[in-house]
């Protein structure tokens, strides 16, 4: 049975860690009891219940911006797939070209994300919705520590030094190191923001 006070302490702790760079208008939260009944573990009902996860972030992701996603609904509910597998998947957001990210319940709340275009193959995207804020926060410091040093469009050019790079790689290392990893969401990201820099300089 869900119970608040097994988790509360540990996020109350690093709760205004957790939130210095968002303010509560940008982020959405989940209903405990809804997270509780579809089967999330403790710990990621509490987080997404007291917490959240931000309404809008770079790169080009949203969560708990429709109806899909604020009820939990599955993978197998949305998509009408026989995959056993996919009930367990609860869509918690999506990415710029519309995959669904989902809370894997039967990973122990790793948060995956999976590619509609390709028969819903799932890449793994952090160990929990907690590294999952994390990345994003950070992701957000990067874009205004970039636009601070480097101009007001450097974060739309990818206008940043390898410094400030490595700084951030480092960063979401000692988060989630898995999820940095070849052939994982972020690795893939971060792959993107090399790539981008390289054709905005092309282009000067």
């Amino acid at each position: 049975m869900f119970t608040l006070t097994r988790w509360l302490a540990p996020i109350s702790m690093n709760y205004k860690v957790l939130l210095k760079c968002w303010t509560s208008e940008e982020l959405s939260k989940f209903d405990a009891g809804l997270l509780s009944k579809k089967g999330a573990n403790d710990e990621t009902t509490q987080f997404l219940s007291i917490v959240g996860l931000p309404k809008s972030a770079a790169p080009f992701l949203t969560f708990g911006h429709e109806e899909a996603t604020l009820n939990l609904q599955s993978i197998h509910h949305v998509y009408e797939t026989d995959e056993f597998a996919h009930e367990f998947l609860l869509i918690i957001g999506s990415e710029g070209a519309g995959n669904p990210f989902c809370i894997d319940l039967m990973n122990n709340g790793q948060v995956v994300v999976l590619d509609h275009e390709q028969e819903l193959e799932s890449t793994f995207v952090n160990t929990s919705v907690n590294e999952l804020f994390q990345f994003l926060s950070a992701f957000k410091e990067f874009g205004k520590e970039v636009i601070s040093l480097n101009g007001e469009d450097a974060f739309l050019d990818s206008n940043f030094t390898d410094e400030q790079y490595e700084r951030l790689t480092l960063q979401l290392k000692s988060i989630d190191e898995k999820a940095v990893g070849e052939g994982n969401f972020w690795f893939y990201e971060l792959e993107n923001l090399l790539a981008n820099r390289e054709y905005f300089l092309k282009e000067k």
